[in-house]
């Protein structure tokens, strides 16, 4: 029996502004359109290379499944001048699997549990600084609470002058950071100071100067603090080699941006979810009535309210693709991808596949309860070797302030209009920042 040998680059659109763009502005229409289209996987030819994309389980499966060094950070020398070149964002190899191993304990077991208690209270704090005889911005609240539990847990919280300059600081930079910028190298360029570069420069100049305002305190300090700058400060690799000041500044811009906006986006979008869909919220609403207790560990293991979390990342996944490029070429279903080339499993995609989850644009978090999905179905903070390691962090954090806001409030909203998914920075975020008259729960 012959066996057809591997074709050559799959066909996709033509040319590199065009299909960017159209990417930046939409990435799920994108590419539901070329899907239907050219097929899957197809060739994009973005900005910062050409790029093989893919939504289908099995190829998704073989593009995660090989080796770390078949692949090197994608677009390294846009995203180095953003990010600092000690960002696991662009490290690789033996560096970057350093970096981890030195890193993943800040966020995992014991060590974030112990945050749950300044989320929970993060979340109360913010929402009754509002006065709730007006509506609020969802968005805007939920934003303030996520910037607030990174400033606490992060970066130290205890100095409020501090802590407050520092929610500023990052709020400009995030709004600073143009979604051109992380596409092409291009964009980089200086004009009286008048450019998306210069802007992103300055707001990031401000937010380093913090930073090292808050190094110098932690060096200063002979009491254990359990922040993570405080055991960036402290950490040391294997060889006893302490973390560099680069390392750290890009570290903690990797978190901010990892772990801020994102989060804030998620809840919001749960908010909207479940308010429009209210059979969801009753349901949610008993369960949290029915808990012992409203510790963060009750809050974090309750099923319903997971599954919320859960089918909120999947209808709005925090990263709509992640991209590998190639050291060596790479067999994808019939294509052959050239080394120097980079392939990018669609979140996008899988999370609305029809064959996978049923109704796909449906808000059902039914759907995760006694069924689990393969990571190469359902995977909202990417996959492989480079998955994102505040993934159980952002998780329990959500289930913590979406379960203690729901558990003492009740929302009503006021956006009449449907909200659909929107280019907001970086990110992708609701079209309207959902606001609501928000109620104490008798």
């Amino acid at each position: 029996m012959s066996v057809t040998p591997p074709l050559g680059l799959p066909t996709g659109p033509k040319g590199k502004w065009g299909p960017t763009l159209r990417l930046i502005r939409n990435p799920r229409e994108a590419m539901e359109a070329w899907v239907k289209e050219f097929g899957d996987p197809f060739l994009l030819n973005a900005l910062n290379g050409p790029v093989v994309v893919t939504g289908r389980e099995e190829l998704i499966r073989t593009i995660y499944g090989q080796s770390p060094d078949a692949y090197e950070p994608f677009a390294v020398a846009t995203t180095t001048p953003l990010m600092g070149a000690g960002s696991m964002f662009v490290l690789d190899g033996e560096e970057h699997r350093r970096e981890r191993r030195l890193i993943m304990p800040m966020f995992h077991g014991d060590r974030m549990k112990a945050y749950g208690l300044a989320m929970q209270e993060t979340a109360m704090e913010q929402l009754t600084k509002h006065d709730l005889s007006k509506p609020l911005l969802t968005k805007t609240l939920m934003t303030d609470i996520s910037l607030e539990i990174i400033v606490r847990t992060v970066f130290g919280g205890d100095d409020r002058e501090m802590a407050q300059h520092m929610i500023d600081a990052s709020h400009r930079t995030v709004a600073a950071a143009s979604p051109l910028l992380f596409f092409s190298r291009k964009t980089h360029v200086s004009f009286l100071g008048l450019t998306p570069w210069d802007r992103w420069n300055k707001a990031k100049a401000n937010l380093f100067t913090l930073f090292d305002k808050a190094i110098e305190v932690r060096k200063r300090t002979v009491a254990q603090r359990e922040d993570i700058l405080s055991l960036l400060c402290d950490a040391k690799y294997e060889d006893g080699q302490s973390i560099s000041r680069e390392h750290i500044h890009a570290e903690l811009m990797t978190f901010l941006f990892a772990g801020h906006e994102t989060t804030a986006l998620t809840l919001t979008w749960a908010i909207y979810h479940l308010h429009r869909c209210r059979q969801h919220l009753v349901r949610l609403r008993e369960e949290l009535d029915a808990l012992p207790d409203l510790q963060p560990s009750t809050l974090a293991a309750a099923p319903y309210l997971k599954a919320v979390v859960q089918e909120t990342l999947r209808i709005h996944p925090i990263v709509t693709e992640t991209l590998r490029k190639l050291k060596t070429p790479m067999v994808l279903g019939n294509y052959t991808i050239p080394a120097g080339m980079a392939v990018a499993p669609a979140t996008v995609l899988a999370h609305h596949n029809p064959q996978t989850y049923v109704d796909p644009d449906a808000f059902q978090p039914d759907r995760f309860l006694g069924r689990s999905y393969s990571p190469f179905e359902y995977m909202p903070f990417g996959g492989g070797h480079r998955r994102c390691i505040g993934a159980a962090f952002a998780g329990y954090e959500m289930a913590i302030v979406l379960g203690t806001l729901l558990k003492r409030y009740e929302f009503e909203l006021q956006e009449s209009q449907e909200v659909v998914p929107k280019r907001r920075s970086v990110t992708m975020g609701p079209s309207s920042d959902i606001p609501v008259v928000v109620r104490t729960r008798c």
